[in-house]
């Protein structure tokens, strides 16, 4: 599984507004499409959908 970020495609700053897992960005842009409940031909116009390699991935074990 790979993780995918979507940011809106008019945000000057990139800035992620959600996550998803999925095996493929086809995948992941189905999943979107579902969580925004928008048909999967408006995903491509309104997101940024960016595959996060692991060495981006924040590391969650961190502790205080």
């Amino acid at each position: 599984m790979n993780t995918y970020t979507y940011s809106y495609r008019k945000d000057s700053s990139n800035e992620p507004i959600g996550r998803v897992l999925a095996t493929s960005l086809f995948e992941a842009r189905g999943m979107i499409s579902k969580i925004k409940r928008l048909d999967i031909d408006l995903i491509d116009d309104l997101f940024l959908i960016k595959k996060i390699n692991d060495h981006e991935q924040p590391d969650k074990r961190h502790t205080r």
